[in-house]
Parts: structure tokens; sequence; C-alpha cells
């Protein structure tokens, strides 16, 4: 299979090019592209050193399948030059998820869409591919009335640029960081605010968590905040489930899933180049109401959140295809 990269020197970029020494696609030759910055330089593959190039329409001739692990603004350019040229192409930015034709995919959980002819396939939000592998078992066995959560996003997820800006804060500490930066603090919220209060972030997990659970009333309130963390994403989530089960039930179907359960609450420390769905602290709220039920899920935002989700949704297309 002939595979493309746009985007590989970028964090995710660089992440899918790692895991690609182990794809059961059989990948015979590998292309990658970056900015004219990356230009001429080389990148280590499992298929040895190769030359980056800067993204032309050239570059999707032959392709198979090119992953896009770029801006919206670039994956909006370069994407439908992909598709004049027969390439499937698999996003991991924004532009296209919520997209009615577009199939929005984690393999465990919504795989039957590929394998359609579909062209474009999105990958969803770092936040949103572990919490719907976590919460989908949970719809499945026990049924789901309502969602809320509040997310701890480590800095690696705002991109390569704000990881090396809280590895400056870093440096420099113990001078007082400045006011809305990385080093010893929390942003309460992730992108900009609309007019209701709500972030680009939470908005982007409201609509992608009921797209892909196929669940487009599903009650969902989500609180988005970026925390001092280098990788790993962490999330508080409290689910109301359509039948009463003891959390002992709900470990064992989530267990069976290969989701991780575990007493303690995972740790963003430990989740760094894990392909794991952890989830710690499962508990029922006898306080709240009936059928409430929280639980604490971490997950390692550049591979479950976002290069090996792309990878498996490569595999199970090529699998249907």
């Amino acid at each position: 299979m002939r595979i493309g990269i746009v985007g590989a020197t970028g964090i995710v970029g660089r992440e899918l090019v790692s895991l690609l020494a182990t794809s059961k696609l059989g990948i015979t030759e590998l292309r990658l592209s970056a900015t004219s910055r990356s230009k001429g330089k080389t990148m280590a593959t499992h298929l040895g050193e190769l030359k980056i190039t800067e993204v032309d329409p050239a570059f999707f001739s032959g392709l198979d399948i090119c992953f896009f692990c770029v801006s919206p603004a670039v994956s909006e350019k370069w994407v439908p030059v992909a598709l004049a040229n027969d390439v499937v192409s698999i996003d991991n930015s924004s532009r296209f998820r919520l997209e009615k034709d577009v199939p929005l995919v984690v393999p465990e959980v919504n795989g039957e869409q590929l394998g359609k002819g579909e062209r474009i396939i999105a990958n969803p939000n770092c936040i949103v591919t572990p919490l719907v592998a976590a919460i989908y078992p949970i719809k499945k066995h026990f049924g789901l009335e309502e969602l809320i959560l509040s997310t701890y996003q480590s800095v690696s997820g705002a991109g390569q640029e704000a990881l090396n800006q809280l590895e400056e804060e870093l440096g420099s500490y113990p001078r007082r960081p400045r006011e809305g930066k990385f080093l010893l603090n929390v942003l309460g919220a992730i992108g900009s605010i609309d007019e209701s209060g709500h972030c680009q972030e939470e908005m982007k997990i409201v609509r992608e968590t009921r797209k892909i659970l196929n669940m487009p009333e599903l009650p969902v309130a989500v609180t988005a905040a970026r925390v001092a963390v280098k990788r790993g994403h962490c999330q508080a989530v409290t689910f109301i489930t359509g039948m009463y089960a003891d959390p002992r039930e709900i470990a064992e179907v989530l267990q069976a899933e290969g989701i991780v359960v575990t007493a303690a609450p995972p740790q963003p420390l430990i989740l760094g180049g894990s392909d794991k769905v952890y989830v710690g602290r499962l508990r029922e709220n006898r306080e709240h109401r009936p059928r409430s039920y929280s639980l604490w899920l971490g997950a390692d935002n550049l591979r479950k959140g976002a290069a090996l989700n792309a990878l498996e949704i490569a595999e199970e297309w090529w699998f249907r295809h």
C-alpha cells in the first residue's frame, strides 16, 4: 500500500510515522510532506530515512491513503486535491468531522460505517475518541440518557508550539509566569468563547460525541480546561444509564471491551506511549439521582486520541474495502 502523510513533522504526524512501523497495512511506499521550513530534511521511518517534501498536487499521485495531520485550513485546501487523485483521505483536523456524508469514526465503536465507498474519513477530537470508546459499551449494555464531563487537557493537545512554550516556561522557572500561560496554571476554556459562554472545544466534544454514538439528542454538558501537563488528557465523566447497573457490572463490560479499569484514577504521567484507554474511580452517585455513575478517564492524546485512531481507521477501511 502507498501511504502519504501531510504534516509529517508535526506533533501528531511524528507519532503516526512511528506507529506505521507496526501497521498491518503492508506499506510499500511512504511519502512525507510538511511546510517549506522542513522541505529537504529527512525523517527516520521503518522504510529508512525519507526526504520531506512540500505538499503539491503531484504529491498525491498514485497514493492509496493519505493522512492529514494539519490545521482545518490546510485540510480544506488539500483534501479536495487528494480526492481528485482518487486518494482516500483520513483527516485529523476538525474541518470535515460534522459534514453529513463524512464518517466520523472510532473503529471499535462505529467501524461498520467504513468500506462503503467513502473517500474522506474524519478522525475525532482527541478527547472524544477515548470518551466514546469507554461510553459506547455502557450505552450498548445499559442504555445512556445523559452525559456530563469536565476535561483536563494537556498542553500537547494544542500542538508543538504550545508544548515548546511550556518547556520554555519550565526552563525559566521560578520567574513568575505571564498571565494566561501554562506553567502553574489552569486555563478554564479552550478556544474562543461564544455568546452562550461555551468555548469551541466544548461544542466540538458535544457534537462529535452525539454523531459517533448516533444519539443526536443526547443531553451533554461539557467544561473543557487546559492544564500544565505535557502529555495525556484526563476527563471526569458522569453518565446516567437507562437501567440500573452495579458498578462492578459496568467495570466488567468495560474490561471486556479492552478498557483498563483500575481502582486509582489514571494519571497523565503513566499514560504516555500507551495505546489503551484507562478508567478509574468508577462509582455510583447515590447522592445525585438514580442510575447516576461517575468515572475518571485518561488516555494518551497523541496516540489513542489522534495518531493511533487514525491508523486504526486506515486498517479497518482496508480490511472492509
